[in-house]
């Protein structure tokens, strides 16, 4: 938002029609010993384009993911962004939108949603999708509450190759609920169906697995939601990809009953950790225990297409305390962006973006691999991630990487989910293979 400074007038006019005669008086209840009596600590006034030079100095500071060849991952990752998609979203219709409650007058708002909703079924595969909640991490929990809600089960199967914020989230969230957090140990960086069969009983509400999973690797969801369906009601919550669903078997295709993950990859930046975008799908049988908004096509007294809330008794303005979830107003503008970001690049697009992903993270791994003293941390597929143990600590390579314009990736031991020498590498569609060879070259420079 624009700033521009009030006058003394405006200021007055304020004070008047607040009934105040002085900013002093607003104050006047505040205890003496807590005012501040002296001038803030603040350099001399400047110009406007004095200011503007100083702060364009200041920001060329700054290293970002745009100006290094960045191999980030765990949870969030570097995607190429078309240009439409920030000129679309930034239209005022839906920069300055909040829940549409009034259908009459946000018909284009419930339109974008509702396309939303459809591509985000199409890439699960799943029956019907919500209309966004605020990230991965609470989505993957609405998924977990609505397992307990639905099933009346209290105990929750969690795979330790789950990204360990996610796991974090779900903890905090059960704790002051009358349910069990069991976490599912790891084989060879993924979780054993064995291991499933050994820890679930009666009282399992869900299986939780996530794949490709924080190690990059690819889990046999089919086998894995199979044990789970072994039991009465149990289910199967799948976190996953939204690009890798382009290109891999997607979780209802699988036998999940709920498919929930992080829509960053989707047209979203990676805005300093947020705010992002929380994908939602389930079966059709689980429809009305969904949280948050859903998005309806109908018809009007004309019989033209319209769009309009549907089922809104599980949101807490209507139902309060009987309501499926807290989740209010949520992250809007960022589903638009999703929507254009899928409609710009159709199915073929993101197919092309989740092949080059492939491709080139197993280019990568292979010559790296190759390298004296480094190794692959494990055996099994994986899409466009990977973990390399390394001769030196991780920390050290990150350093390295960093005088050369190169992020080559995340310190295992700082994520929770390996130790200092262990590097985690995720490679995108935006990575040359100039870049690559780059970092290969810095990793044996590195020994």
């Amino acid at each position: 938002m624009d700033y521009v400074q009030i006058t003394q007038a405006d200021r007055q006019a304020m004070l008047q029609k607040i009934g105040a005669p002085s900013v002093e008086a607003l104050y006047a209840n505040l205890p003496p010993q807590y005012r501040l009596e002296r001038d803030l600590c603040l350099p001399a006034a400047r110009s406007e384009l004095s200011l503007q030079r100083d702060l364009a100095a200041m920001a060329k500071l700054n290293h970002t993911a745009t100006s290094q060849a960045c191999f980030l991952g765990g949870g969030a990752y570097d995607h190429f962004i078309p240009q439409v998609v920030n000129n679309m979203a930034a239209k005022g219709e839906f920069v300055t939108a909040y829940t549409p409650y009034q259908a009459e007058a946000s018909q284009g708002a419930l339109q974008a949603f509702f396309e939303f909703q459809t591509q985000v079924t199409r890439l699960t595969d799943l029956d019907v999708s919500n209309a966004s909640l605020y990230d991965g991490a609470t989505a993957i929990v609405e998924g977990v509450l609505m397992a307990l809600n639905s099933t009346g089960k209290r105990r929750v199967l969690v795979g330790q190759t789950v990204n360990p914020q996610y796991r974090t989230v779900i903890q905090s969230y059960l704790t002051d609920l009358a349910a069990e957090y069991v976490e599912l140990p790891a084989t060879n960086g993924v979780i054993d169906t064995a291991t499933i069969e050994q820890h679930i009983d009666n009282d399992t509400a869900a299986v939780v697995i996530q794949s490709p999973n924080v190690f990059g690797q690819i889990e046999n969801w089919t086998k894995q939601f199979e044990v789970a369906h072994s039991q009465d009601k149990t289910m199967a919550i799948a976190i996953f990809n939204p690009i890798a669903s382009a290109m891999l078997k997607r979780p209802g295709s699988c036998g999940a009953d709920i498919a929930a993950g992080e829509g960053q990859p989707l047209g979203i930046p990676f805005q300093y950790g947020g705010p992002w975008l929380g994908l939602f799908a389930a079966s059709k049988k689980y429809m009305r225990k969904m949280p948050g908004r859903l998005i309806g096509q109908t018809a009007d007294k004309h019989g033209r297409r319209g769009f309009c809330l549907t089922l809104q008794t599980r949101e807490q303005h209507i139902r309060g305390a009987k309501a499926t979830s807290n989740i209010c107003t949520n992250q809007g503008l960022l589903a638009v962006r999703a929507t254009v970001y899928m409609s710009a690049m159709g199915p073929r697009g993101m197919q092309t973006v989740a092949q080059q992903c492939y491709h080139k993270a197993h280019y990568l791994a292979d010559a790296i691999s190759k390298l004296d003293g480094y190794a692959l941390a494990y055996s099994g597929n994986f899409f466009h991630e990977f973990v390399v143990n390394c001769p030196v600590k991780a920390g050290d390579i990150i350093k390295a990487g960093k005088a050369q314009q190169i992020l080559p990736g995340l310190c295992c031991k700082k994520l929770g989910i390996g130790d200092e020498k262990q590097l985690l590498i995720a490679v995108t569609e935006k990575r040359t293979i100039e870049e690559l060879d780059a970092l290969v070259s810095l990793l044996k420079e590195g020994k």
